[in-house]
């Protein structure tokens, strides 16, 4: 439950994997000690907000499913096991039907349970994408309570071209491209309806998000994770293996550009967490930034494009908030602030990324012996809601600076209305950062 709201998950799990080129459904493929859909339907049973799961695979399947992940490895929260259709939107409208029509069993192999209800919510992930996170799920639950649609997706990295004949037409710019992931939700009877109606006109696409932003709903877009990736070919399956064998710190992560801290580094011996209780030089700053809203401008926030139709007004990307923690930083350090090492006359600094910035100032101040402890930092709008996005900026704040994301404290709030926020002309953001200086055997 989220609150007062039932949450309901439809798994789709029903393809054939031939682009795999194995013997057998790619969601069947062992990934370390689990099957690919095995550790899907574990991230959705563990996490705290999900009650129902409905488990759509090939007709054949059935019966493996209900002994393989039912009766033998007893995942809870599995109410059904259903027939796939002819291709995935078939496979999701059968799953629905079920859930629309609790009780009756019309042929699927339901798990008993007493007193189960029409959700409010639901969500529909691939089979195929097992490293979805519980921070992913818990942000999309968010963004479909506030927004009633929204979907998982990532920043496309590579160039992209369309292309007609084997020659390159057109590259648009791939700053307006987004990678879209599952899950997606939504509200229950928004999807249903949804679906009906794309069955009645024999319209087919390709995915749910879609379908609903074709009938003129918005769908939000949730900042998701290039870890969850939707194994489809042999290449992805070995991609995904080495995700499952590399530790906290891997080839893998170094290669994806994370910073993962290790676990426990606070105990182990030399380490600067180690240290904090014997150094004594430690500062306090502090940074403020506020920036008006304009048309025609991506909204960033902690280097996180936030869909809304406004940006910030800036020389930069004006992501306010980093601007606030880059003055917290250089204030603690007695390094001025970020229109002395940025002005905004500079031609290099148009529209450039706040954290690429937030880089040479971690840099700077590690010249001069300092190190980073903490960052806490608050976030002043009326709209759009932060809340869903809290957790990523906090991920890219902390990646770049190399602390833990235990280190990086972001809130948000409104100002009930009052001054430049409260009208809705802006975004102001406050924040207070500590650093310490290395001693010599540092």
């Amino acid at each position: 439950m989220y609150g007062d709201k039932r949450i309901a998950v439809i798994i789709a799990a029903a393809g054939s994997g031939t682009r795999m080129g194995s013997g057998i459904s790619k969601q069947y493929i062992k990934i370390g000690d689990d099957m690919i859909l095995e550790k899907a339907l574990k991230a959705f049973s563990d996490h705290p907000c999900v009650d129902d799961i409905y488990l759509v695979v090939k007709k054949e399947d059935m019966e493996f499913c209900l002994k393989e992940f039912v009766d033998r490895k007893q995942i809870p929260k599995i109410r059904a096991i259903i027939s796939g259709g002819e291709h995935r939107q078939a496979s999701v409208y059968n799953g629905l039907k079920v859930i629309s029509k609790l009780g009756e069993e019309r042929g699927e192999k339901v798990q008993p349970e007493n007193e189960i209800s029409t959700p409010d919510y639901v969500l529909v992930h691939d089979g195929a994408r097992p490293f979805v996170s519980e921070d992913e799920i818990s942000r999309l639950v968010e963004a479909v309570d506030a927004w009633g649609a929204a979907t998982l997706g990532v920043p496309v990295k590579d160039t992209i071209a369309t292309v007609e004949r084997s020659r390159i037409k057109e590259t648009p710019d791939r700053n307006l491209f987004y990678a879209i992931h599952t899950p997606q939700g939504f509200k229950f009877s928004k999807l249903f309806d949804t679906h009906r109606q794309a069955m009645r006109e024999g319209f087919i696409g390709t995915d749910d998000a879609g379908l609903v932003h074709r009938l003129g709903h918005h769908v939000a877009l949730v900042p998701g994770s290039y870890t969850n990736i939707k194994i489809t070919t042999s290449e992805d399956l070995q991609f995904a293996r080495s995700i499952v064998v590399s530790a906290k710190e891997s080839p893998v992560n170094s290669a994806m550009g994370c910073y993962v801290a290790k676990e426990n580094s606070s105990r182990e011996t030399g380490s600067p967490m180690a240290k904090r209780a014997s150094t004594t030089g430690w500062r306090i700053g502090t940074g403020f930034d506020v920036h008006a809203f304009a048309p025609n401008r991506q909204l960033v926030l902690g280097g996180v494009r936030i869909p809304w139709g406004l940006g910030l007004q800036g020389h930069s990307d004006a992501d306010v908030l980093v601007h606030a923690v880059m003055d917290a930083l250089l204030g603690a350090c007695g390094l001025g602030d970020i229109g002395k090492h940025f002005p905004d006359h500079r031609p290099e600094y148009k529209d450039i990324s706040s954290l690429y910035l937030l880089e040479k100032v971690k840099t700077a101040i590690r010249e001069t012996c300092f190190e980073i402890g903490n960052v806490d930092a608050v976030v002043m709008a009326e709209k759009p809601r932060i809340a869903p996005y809290i957790a990523e900026m906090k991920k890219n704040i902390a990646q770049v600076l190399e602390i833990g994301c235990e280190d990086i404290n972001i809130k948000a709030t409104t100002t009930e209305g009052l001054g430049f926020c409260g009208r809705g002309e802006g975004i102001a953001a406050m924040a207070s950062a500590a650093v310490y200086r290395k001693t010599a055997d540092e």
